[in-house]
């Protein structure tokens, strides 16, 4: 697959995405639901309730945290059994994703002496960036999203399950990991855009979305009869999660 032929998929993509879900209005404020002294810590965790997850359950996590904990403190001493008792045992990666989050907020009070993020809105978004992304346990997703809905950055944030979508509506080709996608984004989205494009581009992870899902079987579909006059099989489906952790993608451990 040609360059070309990947920016033409992503800008059909993104303007497909943005008509089926054109932005509101008004933008309702994000609520506080821990602490609201610490903003960047509460996006932060957000971001690791939304990693691999949708907006509705993600949503749904920070109201139990909120319940279930005093502040972000208590949340970093719960051991993982207790903050995935607080989850439920059906949460996506529960266990994965309460080991992983005890790690970074230990890892932010080891650095800090405190568990707060505040310092970061005051640095170059390189360095808060880099900051984010080599925390322990930190998936590129999380790092990438508070880079970019809280401190403005040029970040895309990509986990396995838009990657898998991106594969099949051949914006990135097979084989492609999480950093490698999320790099394509990044350079071929401009300035400014990346925000609103994350925005659609969540919104069709979380559900399943018929706009694009009929737009790349198409593509798949004649991509295959342009090859040998016929179509050789059954349309190619966005591959299932990979197991997080691999070596080489940015935060991942």
């Amino acid at each position: 697959m040609s360059a070309v032929d990947q920016n033409k998929a992503l800008s059909t993509l993104l303007k497909r995405l943005a008509d089926a879900h054109p932005r509101p209005e008004v933008v309702e404020p994000v609520v506080s639901l821990i602490d609201p002294a610490e903003p960047l810590v509460e996006e932060f965790v957000r971001s690791f309730m939304m990693w691999e997850c949708t907006s509705a359950k993600a949503a749904a996590a920070m109201k139990r945290i909120s319940q279930g904990v005093v502040d972000f403190n208590e949340l970093r001493v719960c051991l993982p059994d207790e903050l995935a008792a607080i989850l439920g045992e059906r949460f996506p990666r529960v266990q994965e994703r309460c080991q992983r989050l005890r790690a970074a907020l230990n890892a932010i009070y080891l650095r800090e002496h405190a568990v707060t993020l505040q310092r970061l809105a005051e640095a170059p978004k390189r360095e808060a960036a880099d900051y984010l992304a080599t925390l322990d346990g930190v998936p590129g997703y999380v790092a990438s999203r508070v880079t970019l809905v809280s401190l403005g950055g040029h970040t895309a944030p990509v986990d396995e399950r838009l990657l898998g979508r991106l594969i099949a509506s051949r914006v990135v080709e097979e084989g492609a990991t999480v950093r490698s996608a999320a790099t394509l984004l990044e350079r071929r989205i401009r300035a400014g855009e990346l925000a609103e494009a994350h925005r659609v581009l969540q919104l069709w992870s979380d559900h399943d979305d018929p706009v694009d899902v009929a737009g790349a079987a198409s593509r798949t579909r004649a991509s295959s009869k342009r090859s040998n006059g016929k179509v050789k099989g059954p349309v190619q489906k966005a591959r299932p999660p990979r197991a997080a952790g691999r070596a080489g993608e940015r935060g991942e451990k």
